[in-house]
């Protein structure tokens, strides 16, 4: 079973309108007396108009709220996306945390519990890897529909790791950095390149070696039928 969140953002924008009205009489109509005449230009005067400022500060509110209602959404499905899914037990694998390269935010393994992932594991010095660069770029951009790659750069340091990805176009996907090789333990990878094939059924599978881009669609569309 393939589990894929989707964003549903609504954003409703109400503009009030304002309708001015004018009245015109015709050449059959009863002449107005003149006192009648200056009782309803009085009136009118009284009778406050809408400014055009006001009209666009109403326009400002109502926009205001709708981004708000699009946080709100944009917020919520980033939450239920980080939840693993319901009755999936966590495979001990993914009982980390760590830091995304390209941003350092936060993330827990723990998320990934539930959802068909491939791990790609690497390290910049090394040949294979820079080899491979390309072909991981061109398959993690045609993986089947529930399936995500996630890089797992280690045993170096945080500068080479952003230099690789930029070098070799990767930077279209999430890599989650393991200076010390501590993640890299907890799969079994003893070298690089390596790959760990995670089932939304819970199992995970570790492959040591390196894969040609079709190689990783081929793994990645047995994996979204599993």
């Amino acid at each position: 079973m393939n589990l894929r969140t989707s964003l549903h953002t609504i954003s409703l924008v109400a503009v009030a309108g304002f309708t001015l009205a004018a009245c015109s009489s015709g050449a059959d109509a009863p002449a107005e007396s003149p006192s009648a005449a200056a009782a309803t230009a009085s009136a009118d005067a009284m009778e406050p108009t809408p400014s055009h400022d006001a009209m666009e500060d109403d326009a400002m509110t109502d926009d205001a709220m709708a981004e708000d209602a699009m946080s709100d959404d944009e917020a919520m499905a980033k939450e239920e996306s980080e939840e693993p899914a319901a009755n999936i037990d966590v495979p001990k694998q993914l009982e980390f945390t760590t830091t995304t390269l390209a941003d350092g935010a936060e993330f827990d393994g723990v998320s990934l519990a539930g959802k068909d992932t491939l791990l790609w594991f690497w390290a910049p010095w090394c040949p294979t890897c820079q080899a491979e660069a390309s072909e991981i770029a061109a398959a993690a951009a045609n993986l089947p529909e529930g399936v995500s790659i996630v890089g797992v750069p280690g045993r170096s340091d945080v500068g080479a790791m952003k230099e690789f990805t930029a070098k070799y176009g990767l930077e279209d996907f999430d890599h989650l950095v393991d200076e010390d090789g501590s993640l890299w333990s907890g799969f079994n990878v003893a070298y690089q390149p390596a790959f760990a094939f995670i089932n939304d059924d819970g199992t995970v599978e570790t492959l040591p070696g390196s894969l040609s881009a079709q190689g990783v669609i081929d793994a990645a569309n047995e994996l979204a039928a599993s």
